[in-house]
């Protein structure tokens, strides 16, 4: 070029090299991160005799290294996510008072659960995207980089689309969970959005491509206000009822309650129904049952994720691998049938010992019921027995054994029944049990002096046999009826006496006494229909499972009202017909429940906590779990994958147990300890990234959203597909996803962005500024912290939009089926599907954008990393940008003064442009990728000239640059 443009041009040139520069707004003469005299902030670890590496080579020890570094913040960020947990757990006793003036204790979390996931449980999961962001900016001499933002904005995108998609299909088939504090989560989905919707007001619209004091200090702020308005939602601020002491923790850390214990061992009992479970099996099912049903926080699901994949001491058991231990303690000995503690059976009738039969039928059948101990042999004797209806006459006397085999559990008495045509009174016999013996054990039993092996409950029954030639009377089978706090439901038969002709009618509801309906028992109601000789109906009332320890006598009543024309309810005390027939049912708790809560209770001591406990008391401890693959309490050896996942991740787990113990300081000194470990470790995160991504040509902005948010997020998905399966609803797989997307913009990116505008606004526009930013310089000559919008305003603009999709389908399930997650199928698979979609979606515009906007091409290395090739290349682009400025302000300029100008002669000044950008350009210096544009965009431009332009042309092009051009 003249000489007079050449030192033009490299008075443009910024001076001076930095020692790790950004790749979207770095200064040309200053060498890239993979170059000779470049580097980060600790890596590379061999300075330029790495950067001279093969860059094949190069790439992959990056890339196994950026794998490696991301499995060691995922290991100390669970180390600082179980100090939080120790000083989130912190409890205090309060002592309320009621109408009786008796006094009860609870213990309350001091942190409320909300606040906690939100502030420090949300900054530990997030603390390497925090720390990348801040440590960008402020190593940067407070500049802006692309790293830590679209790490951000990428980590987002993965968190809310990929995370909830595999959330939704990791709930199994015929399950569903859904949202319990609606809420809470409408606070913080709402806020997911409006800190991106707010990133893009303020880059693109209100001061584009700068973050001024005010925006950088409201981001930050916004933080505060999501965790107040989050709060006041969770206490029910904004309704009628409002708890403003917190929540009370029910097992008292991990001892449950005798109550408690009652419903554990009741549910226990429930899945082996016909099964008699050991004591010593019930209670290592109950110690299973107790640790489950702890409260469980972020932190507690995001270690157990963690240390599966390391190959660490577990602490959470899935319901798959309970339910197989389950079986096989059963199969080990769970029935317990040693002759040491003699058991008893009890011998009793079906239907409280009342039946009804019409002379028309046949036979009657009575059962009889073996409760109890079900491992021996009885023998029980029965007959009949005369009352008003006799034998002959009304029914067959009948006599006989009934043998119980070993597990039998009921046996059946039948006998036949007389009809007549005489119109006559319901008549009544009975069934006697007459005696009963034990094969083999009554007399070792009586020896011992221990209970008896068998009891008669009940041994007698009442068969009233009803005329059918009259309408009839409606009466309960049974006046009252005593039934168990465990048993599903209590049937009570209403029976047609005296007469079962034609069809007839009668209603029926239930109502409280001191057991109240919904609490006690479900409230039933409805009308029982008797057809023709039809002689009873069953009312089924479902029995709350309340499993109480305390002694407990509790009723409610069922009612007969309106029977039909022809029939009438049973007489009351003075002989007429009565309007309204009751029937009482008394609950009662389980004595039998209560007896295996008082032995297990005795064997469940002591409970081992450090089962559940997340961190550590003692260094030893510490370093012994760090050596150890799995761990001594584990029941099931460790796999492959254990050890795999244990020697990969054993440096890091020697180096981090240094972190000082957990109950050292209430988790304080290991809280600061491990953040400091974050930031080294997010800081060789950052430089590994800058260094795969400079070596593959690839621009810090797509690394960030592909391989960064990737490998920052995993653990996270991990952790929540975990608390999905585990926990009964969503809250917080789900609740955490909007929660933590929310804190990393008004923490990640407001805190170092209020840091770098107040920086800038007292620094004002220095000369290093205004080099890096030259566009900016005439709209802000006052300088401040600038956030090119470019790339990043798209990207967030574009995951806005994914992201109200998002909700919106997460809102549409629970209004179509119920629950966020899981469902019908092909329902709940095409969601997972489709949220994937919108994250590859995301990826691949943003992708699409960055690479059009030329951050490929001022990212690639040179070919020949030299200081000269550098400005050479920055001269060439500047003379040719100034060239064309010229030619086309020539153009308008004969344009104006001549309206009518021959096309070939525009045709001509433009190949004379092209041709001097060519031989310019395509002299014997190494040509830069940055240089590729302008070619491409020249070569463009000829091939719309005449066929004897672009021939000269291309003939200059062939040479001799061409086949040493590196298109990234």
């Amino acid at each position: 070029p003249p000489r007079g443009l050449a030192q033009q041009v490299h008075s443009d040139v910024p001076k001076g090299r930095g020692k790790r520069v950004g790749t979207q707004h770095a200064m040309d003469d200053e060498p890239l991160i993979c170059e000779p005299g470049g580097g980060g902030l600790i890596l590379p670890l061999f300075g330029d005799d790495e950067q001279r590496w093969d860059p094949h080579f190069r790439m992959v020890i990056y890339l196994l290294g950026l794998l490696w570094t991301f499995l060691g913040v995922a290991i100390v960020a669970d180390i600082f996510m179980a100090a939080i947990e120790q000083i989130t757990s912190k409890t205090k006793a309060v002592e309320t008072h009621d109408g009786n003036g008796e006094s009860r204790t609870y213990y309350v979390q001091v942190w409320n659960g909300t606040v906690a996931n939100l502030t420090l449980m949300a900054l530990g999961s997030s603390a390497p995207e925090i720390l990348l962001s801040v440590i960008e900016v402020s190593t940067n001499n407070f500049f802006s980089g692309s790293l830590g933002p679209s790490t951000i904005v990428g980590s987002a995108a993965f968190n809310l689309m990929v995370i909830i998609a595999v959330c939704v299909s990791a709930i199994p088939t015929g399950e569903a969970r859904t949202i319990e504090n609606v809420s809470v989560f409408g606070i913080t989905a709402s806020f997911s959005l409006l800190a991106y919707l707010w990133l893009a007001l303020i880059l693109l619209v209100s001061t584009p491509d700068i973050v001024t004091p005010a925006e950088g200090l409201v981001t930050f702020t916004l933080f505060p206000v999501l965790v107040i308005l989050a709060y006041l939602m969770d206490i029910g601020w904004f309704s009628r009822k409002r708890n403003w002491r917190g929540y009370a923790i029910g097992m008292n850390g991990l001892l449950p309650t005798a109550a408690e214990m009652s419903r554990i061992v009741a549910e226990i009992k429930s899945r082996f129904p016909s099964t008699e479970i050991s004591a010593d099996v019930l209670s290592k099912m109950v110690q299973h049952e107790v640790q489950r049903r702890v409260p469980k926080s972020r932190a507690y699901w995001r270690v157990d994720a963690t240390r599966r994949m390391v190959g660490g001491r577990r602490v959470h058991v899935p319901d798959d691998e309970v339910d197989l231990q389950y079986d096989q303690l059963m199969e080990d000995g769970g029935i317990d049938d040693t002759d040491e503690e003699p058991r008893t059976a009890f011998i009793t009738f079906s239907a409280g010992g009342f039946y009804s039969v019409t002379e028309g039928d046949k036979e009657v059948v009575l059962t009889v019921l073996r409760d109890g101990y079900a491992k021996d042999t009885i023998k029980v004797f029965y007959r009949t027995v005369d009352d008003t209806a006799t034998a002959g006459a009304d029914y067959q006397a009948v006599e006989g054994v009934l043998t119980f085999k070993p597990d039998e559990r009921s046996k059946q008495i039948k006998v036949p029944i007389i009809d007549d045509d005489e119109v006559e009174n319901d008549e009544y016999f009975y069934v006697k049990l007459t005696k009963v013996e034990v094969v083999g054990r009554a007399a070792k039993a009586k020896k011992r002096g221990g209970p008896p092996a068998v009891e008669l409950k009940l041994s007698r029954a009442m068969v009233t046999v009803v005329d059918n030639d009259k309408g009839g009377v409606f009466v309960f089978e049974q006046q009252s009826m005593r039934v168990k706090d465990t048993d599903k439901e209590v049937v009570m038969r209403v029976v047609r006496r005296e007469g079962t002709r034609g069809r007839a009618t009668v209603d029926y509801h239930t109502s409280d006494g001191k057991a109240i309906a919904y609490y006690d028992y479900t409230h039933t109601s409805g009308r029982l229909t008797f057809d023709d000789h039809e002689l009873f109906k069953e009312i089924r009332v479902p029995i709350v499972p309340t499993s109480g320890y305390d002694d407990k006598e509790e009723e409610f009543f069922i009612h007969l009202t309106n029977p039909s024309e022809g029939t009438a309810l049973d007489t009351n005390q003075h002989g007429k017909p009565s309007e309204k027939l009751t029937a009482t049912v008394v609950i009662v708790n389980d004595s039998d429940l209560k007896r295996q809560v008082d032995t297990v209770s005795k064997l469940l001591t002591p409970v081992n906590h450090d089962k559940v406990r997340l961190g550590y008391s003692l260094y030893t401890e510490q370093f012994r779990d760090a050596v150890r693959v799995r761990s001594d309490d584990d029941e099931s050896p460790p796999s492959v994958r254990d050890w795999i996942g244990h020697i990969v991740a054993l440096p890091w787990k020697m180096l981090f147990a240094i972190c000082p113990p957990t109950m050292v300081c209430d988790g304080l000194a290991c809280f600061a300890v491990a953040l400091t470990l974050i930031g080294v470790v997010t800081a060789i995160i950052g430089d590994l990234a800058g260094l795969l991504g400079c070596v593959m040509g690839i621009p810090d902005a797509i690394t960030a959203i592909t391989f960064v948010a990737l490998g920052t997020s995993l653990p996270d998905t991990f952790a929540s597909i975990a608390s999905a399966k585990g926990e009964p609803y969503a809250d917080s797989s789900l609740g955490n996803v909007t929660g933590s997307n929310s804190v990393n913009v008004f923490l990640g990116l407001g805190m170092p962005w209020s840091l770098g505008a107040l920086y800038w606004s007292v620094q004002g526009a220095t000369p290093e500024w205004s080099a890096r930013y030259p566009d900016l310089v005439l709209k802000y000559p006052n300088g401040g912290f600038a956030v090119p919008a470019g790339d990043l305003g798209y990207s967030v603009t574009v995951f806005s939009f994914c992201a109200t999709v998002t909700i919106l389908t997460v809102l549409l399930r629970r209004r179509v089926f119920g629950a966020e997650l899981g469902g019908p199928e092909p329902y709940k698979t095409a969601t997972s599907v489709f949220f994937v979609g919108l994250w590859l979606l995301y990826v691949s515009l943003s992708t699409i954008k960055t690479l059009g906007s030329g951050t490929a091409e001022r990212c690639a290395p040179r070919r020949d990393s030299t200081f000269e090739v550098g400005r050479h290349e920055h001269i060439v682009i500047v003379m040719a940008r100034r060239r064309r400025q010229e030619r086309t302000a020539s153009c308008k300029s004969r344009r104006a003064s001549r309206p009518r100008v021959h096309r070939q002669r525009f045709h001509g000044h433009m190949g004379k442009a092209c041709h001097h950008l060519v031989d310019v350009a395509g002299g014997q210096e190494p040509v830069h990728a940055s240089s590729t544009l302008a070619f491409i965009i020249s070569g463009l431009c000829c091939s719309l000239l005449t066929r004897q332009t672009r021939d000269v042309t291309a003939a200059r092009m062939a040479t001799p640059f061409t086949n040493r051009l590196r298109i990234t």
